[in-house]
């Protein structure tokens, strides 16, 4: 297994799913959230445009792999962007 990603929502709602291929967690993660969806650096997740749904990702990929479209800081060696 390479990645659980677990989803939260505000009524209540929790799934969470094993997934093998990177493919394969973006595709259910962006039908949940969307595909650029705000993320949480600080805290690790990522929360719907809406503020609803949330996504933590656990295992071999970041919310970073996940999400490619959403805002990211730079990664350590990484120049900001100007």
């Amino acid at each position: 297994m390479k990645c659980v990603v677990i989803y939260t929502s505000v009524d209540g709602v929790r799934k969470k799913r094993p997934y093998w291929s990177l493919a394969g967690a973006q595709k259910w993660c962006h039908r949940m959230l969307g595909e650029s969806p705000e993320i949480s650096w600080g805290f690790h997740y990522a929360i719907s445009d809406d503020g609803i749904g949330k996504i933590e990702v656990d295992g071999d990929w970041t919310l970073r792999d996940i999400f490619p479209k959403s805002e990211h800081p730079p990664l350590p060696g990484e120049k900001d962007k100007e």
